[in-house]
């Protein structure tokens, strides 16, 4: 269940992206992350967990209050593939609300995703939780041109005909975020029926009506109001490209010489004086170095 701060009037919920290495977690993280308004998202971090890596982030997909007066904040992790250490798993998947399990839909990776599967219904019994019991989407990642079958057959294959399912294309960003718009909605769904954030009735209107307990729920996730408009995107990436193209020009281009033949050196302080050649400019600078005899 998501974690309530009352003092803060603040709800933590956790989303696990789960699946076999190489699969397209990590693409799909960087995909979300990449798109959501800065303003509304932390900072994407990562730990080394051995072979693989764990990323993580958090974002809270309304500027507005919510529930009552609360504000829901997401915390997106990728767990890592393969099992290096089975603690940094349970630890990830302890208190998760919901899950996104990420597979190859190609037919031939069905063995593999089905072992992964079995594998995280492992993982989770120890907690006394079964699939059942999260709100869980499967996002298939196919290749385009490939061959993959029905969505529904292919979550019949991996033994979970009740989940809801999503085709996506990671490359392209297709269907990634729409992953995250239907698992949230549904763990918000849940959030709002909790007993936790019931609101004490109060005094009976003048007319006569009866109030309700009931929290009023958010909108669904709108993905317009979360996310970067396409231009500013595009124009993001264009500039990563654009200056990883100066980075690579100027570490190419830059020359450094020595001024003089050797370098000068008097009362302890030895001065290298250098030039510095970069798109045909030359400057001269000077480094000193102290020397302390001890």
């Amino acid at each position: 269940m998501a974690l309530i701060n009352h003092a803060k009037r603040e709800i933590n919920a956790k989303i696990i992206y789960y699946g076999r290495e190489g699969v397209g977690k990590r693409a799909s993280l960087q995909y979300i992350y990449d798109r959501i308004k800065p303003a509304l998202r932390g900072e994407l971090k990562t730990l080394p967990t051995g072979a693989d890596a764990l990323l993580f982030f958090d974002f809270s997909p309304f500027e507005k209050l919510m529930f009552g007066g609360y504000r829901i904040r997401f915390h997106v992790y990728s767990l890592p593939g393969k099992v290096v250490n089975p603690a940094t798993w349970k630890m990830t998947l302890k208190g998760a609300d919901g899950l996104v399990i990420v597979a190859d839909a190609a037919p031939e990776m069905l063995p593999a995703a089905r072992e992964s599967i079995s594998r995280l219904r492992e993982f989770l019994a120890a907690y006394g939780v079964g699939l059942h019991d999260i709100p869980c989407v499967l996002q298939l990642n196919r290749i385009s041109g490939g061959q993959q079958s029905p969505a529904c057959l292919t979550a019949a294959e991996l033994e979970v005909p009740d989940m809801q399912t999503c085709l996506c294309e990671p490359a392209a960003g297709e269907g990634i975020l729409e992953v995250l718009s239907l698992l949230s909605r549904v763990i918000m769904t849940r959030i709002g029926q909790s007993d936790a954030l019931r609101a004490p009735k109060v005094v009976e209107p003048s007319d006569g009506t009866e109030n309700s307990d009931r929290v009023i729920l958010p909108p669904p996730l709108g993905l317009e109001e979360l996310l970067m408009p396409p231009d500013a995107v595009k124009l993001r990436e264009e500039d990563s490209v654009a200056h990883a193209a100066r980075s690579e020009d100027a570490d190419e281009n830059l020359q450094v010489t020595l001024a003089v033949e050797r370098a000068e050196s008097s009362n302890g302080v030895v001065r290298i004086p250098l030039e510095l050649t970069l798109g045909g400019e030359t400057r001269r600078l000077v480094v000193s170095i102290t020397i302390d005899q001890v």
